[in-house]
């Protein structure tokens, strides 16, 4: 399994930590970092990693595009895309590998929410897709598993949000971890960003507005 990770390095000590410990895991191959901010990078000695590969950026080219970029690097089979400001325990990536060589023909994505079921397990996605996915499985759209042959790049005019959505809408077996194992701070990134008086929210109402007229309920596998 390979991660792909884009990051701005606003929490930068919790960072290092996530992926001290994500190399720390047999499980995971290699993990690609989306560096949309090369300038503030920390230096630490863990990116001699030979298990970490980097695409440097000098601007912020977006969590959506950046998504993309890391999914044309990976060479591994099943990836991980996944948020910075949260780090995925290590029973939630052995749940999933586990049930994915198990059945690996019977499912193209695996979202990690908390879908109404109580018990730490996969349960498949039941989705209107006429609302948002985030209605549906509350944080579903912080770490996604999902077939590298089943990746469709999301659109351009879709930056930062609705790219949980618009993958849920190009797989046909989509499910979902219940569960409460994984840490971290939601937002960090966005809520730095508003911080620092950047256009973020310009952006995320450019992402809304192109989704509320071009891809909201549809379905298109």
């Amino acid at each position: 399994m390979e991660l792909v990770i884009p990051t701005m390095w606003k929490r930068p000590d919790f960072i290092l930590r996530t992926l001290k410990y994500y190399l720390s895991l047999q499980e995971i191959k290699k993990v690609i970092i989306i560096d949309n901010d090369y300038a503030n990078r920390p230096k630490d000695k863990i990116f001699n990693s030979k298990k970490i590969k980097i695409l440097n950026y000098y601007k912020n080219i977006y969590v959506n595009p950046a998504w993309n970029k890391g999914m044309e690097h990976a060479s591994d089979d099943l990836v991980c895309i996944c948020n910075d400001d949260i780090c995925i325990d290590k029973l939630i990536i052995k749940l999933v590998q586990e049930f994915e060589s198990l059945e690996s023909n019977k499912i193209d994505l695996i979202g990690v929410g908390s879908c109404n079921f109580e018990s730490f397990a996969i349960h498949p996605l039941k989705m209107d897709i006429t609302k948002n996915l985030g209605k549906q499985a509350l944080n579903f759209g912080i770490a996604m598993f999902i077939r590298k042959k089943h990746y469709k790049a999301i659109p351009d005019d879709l930056k930062v949000w609705f790219g949980d959505d618009y993958l849920v809408r190009n797989c046909k077996n989509v499910f979902a971890v219940s569960s409460n194992k994984f840490r971290g701070e939601m937002s960090a990134t966005i809520s730095s960003l508003r911080k620092e008086g950047s256009e973020i929210d310009l952006v995320i109402k450019n992402d809304t507005h192109n989704w509320e007229n071009e891809y909201k309920g549809k379905s298109y596998f």
